[in-house]
């Protein structure tokens, strides 16, 4: 598993998040998978999604775990109240403008690039491209 309920000892105490989930750790697995799949969402069309969240330990990227985190804590806290705990919605505000700035190539995260089947042999062969489209600027003209 990508990041263990353990692991959030970072970002919020464990006896709060207990009392949140009634200590039914398949909560705090469900909400980790729930935000693996939206953060593989905001990757996916460049990054290797799979091999990104099959590592484990160190092999893991700590920028990525980190804003992982956040958005697990957020969910968790939400859970118990609307009034969630201002960390815990600024780490996830931060965590999803970072998604974005990634998935529209503002930022590039040191991440395995997702290969491409380009002779459809169903073997994965040339690195995938990152295009973006619709960034010429239209000028206003005199005539």
């Amino acid at each position: 598993m990508f990041l263990e309920k353990t692991e959030l000892k970072t970002v919020g105490v464990d006896q709060i998040i207990n009392t949140i989930i009634n200590n039914d750790d398949s909560i705090v697995v469900e909400i980790i998978d729930e935000n693996i799949d939206l953060m593989a969402n905001y990757l996916y069309q460049y990054y290797d999604t799979e091999l990104i969240f099959k590592a484990t330990g160190e092999e893991r990227s700590k920028t990525l775990l980190k804003h992982l985190k956040g958005l697990v804590i957020h969910d968790i806290y939400i859970r118990r109240t609307k009034d969630v705990n201002e960390a815990a919605k600024v780490r996830a505000d931060e965590a999803l403008l970072w998604l974005e700035k990634v998935a529209s190539g503002k930022i590039k995260p040191k991440l395995p690039i997702r290969n491409e089947d380009t002779d459809g042999d169903g073997v994965p062969d040339k690195p995938a491209t990152f295009l973006k489209l619709g960034s010429r600027k239209n000028y206003p003209n005199g005539w």
